[in-house]
């Protein structure tokens, strides 16, 4: 009879190994030697152990198959051309499209011209009703995202005002069967502009919150309706596989408190936050790694983002590249066929368990104060995402903070554009504003305006 693997072993706990562990630190301290401290407070210790990690199941992916998908953005200004490059992309290799579109003149019939029957996203960037009816009847099965919310948040100021645009929202929610209209939550403006894990989870679920909290107020029903996470990934690897299974176990858990069984319907891209003009072509690694993150941590639509996305205008290349990295996760990485390839991990349960808690805390703290939105008036919520973008920028001057070609193994005979196609930095455009917006930064922005400044200069 064969003996079973590693029967001769004898178990070791959690004791023993950190018993060892001592030993061989010859008198240094445990704690100040091997325990880091992450930007959202959680200690992350040498090694996780059976007898310590959480036991139970967390939810993995909202998808019918268990598939992940690829999609591509696409801004659709042009109508003819947005439909050219649509089809295209369907044929080379993505499953659905996201469309952005600019303004309500934009011709639908000419841009859903012959499109199959795949997974389609708008996402348009205003609230007009006679636009989303009409949508609707062109394109019934596809999928609407409007934020209001986000709206406000990142402009500093509501489509119009506050009671009609909720008067809008609610038109919007009440009126549409299926997931044409569902409630969509962005929350790529937060990691974009520098908050922690545990902040984005939190502002997530105080986001939603206030729309839970506005439909039950209405008499509004969710009974059919599904939440939209439109996030952007970080690169911290490890954090971001547990961050996307913690979306889905504080969606459950504020649902149950609604009576709600609610799902999540998680669309992920990488985040500009760590992509630089310095030996940009490394960007190219950083995307494959986030988008590996999102996956595994069960994102359900992934559209990955160009290497040069914010400094070239589009173009075949980059756009070819960047839908080519995700096929090769899929059909050459087959990350397609193991579907829960993180289940098990004590680390990333461990860390799902932690966010959760720590994001818990931060909404509580906002809900006593009012909730979200009040949170925006009152400056709370800006105040602390600038302070976790402070603390990020000073671990990247200092160099704790490592973005590999710029501030770490840079190339010293790489030299910046006087001038780039797109302007790669925050653009500042003084007006009136209800709020104070929240703008997203790039880490290496300052950096590199010093180095293109010295250019200019010299």
């Amino acid at each position: 009879m064969k003996k079973k693997l590693f029967e001769d072993f004898q178990p070791v706990s959690a004791g023993a190994w950190k018993q060892k562990i001592q030993v061989d630190l010859i008198g240094a301290d445990y704690n100040e030697t091997l325990i880091t401290t992450t930007p959202s407070g959680i200690h992350i210790k040498p090694f996780y152990h059976q007898e310590t990690a959480p036991q139970q199941e967390f939810p993995y992916r909202g998808t019918q198959n268990g598939d992940w998908y690829i999609s591509q953005a696409i801004y659709a200004g042009n109508e003819k051309l947005a439909n050219k490059k649509a089809l295209d992309a369907l044929q080379r290799g993505s499953d659905g499209i996201l469309l952005v579109i600019p303004n309500p003149k934009i011709d639908l019939n000419i841009l859903f011209k012959d499109f199959p029957e795949v997974g389609i996203q708008v996402h348009p960037q205003f609230l007009d009703l006679d636009f989303l009816n009409q949508l609707y009847h062109i394109a019934p099965k596809s999928y609407v995202h409007v934020d209001i919310i986000h709206q406000l948040a990142s402009d500093g100021n509501w489509f119009k005002n506050k009671q009609p645009d909720h008067e809008k929202w609610n038109h919007f929610i009440n009126s549409y069967d299926g997931f044409f209209s569902n409630i969509t939550v962005t929350t790529s403006l937060y990691q974009e502009s520098g908050a922690t894990v545990a902040q984005e989870l939190a502002y997530y679920l105080a986001h939603l919150n206030e729309y839970l909290n506005h439909c039950e107020a209405s008499g509004i029903s969710l009974s059919r309706k599904r939440i939209n996470i439109d996030s952007s990934i970080g690169s911290n690897y490890f954090m971001e596989i547990a961050k996307y299974r913690a979306y889905r176990v504080l969606t459950t858990a504020l649902g149950d408190e609604y009576g709600l069984e609610l799902e999540a319907y998680i669309t992920a891209t990488p985040s500009l936050r760590n992509k630089s003009l310095k030996d940009y072509n490394v960007n190219m690694l950083r995307t494959t790694t986030e988008c590996m993150s999102a996956i595994l941590g069960g994102a359900d639509t992934v559209h990955n983002l160009s290497y040069d996305a914010f400094f070239n205008k589009t173009n075949e290349f980059g756009e070819r590249i960047s839908r080519n990295q995700l096929r090769i996760l899929k059909d050459e990485a087959y990350f397609n066929k193991v579907q829960n390839a993180a289940d098990g991990a004590y680390y990333i349960n461990s860390l799902i368990e932690e966010l959760t808690h720590k994001a818990l805390e931060i909404f509580k703290t906002i809900e006593t104060a009012g909730g979200f939105v009040q949170s925006l008036f009152d400056g709370t919520i800006q105040r602390k995402i600038k302070e976790s973008d402070a603390r990020e920028r000073e671990a990247f001057n200092n160099g704790s903070r490592s973005l590999v070609g710029v501030n770490k193994f840079a190339n010293n005979n790489e030299q910046l554009k006087k001038e780039y196609e797109l302007y790669p930095f925050v653009k500042q455009q003084p007006r009136k504003t209800l709020i104070q917006p929240i703008v997203t930064k790039r880490l290496a922005e300052e950096l590199e305006q010093i180095e293109m400044s010295n250019k200019v200069q010299s």
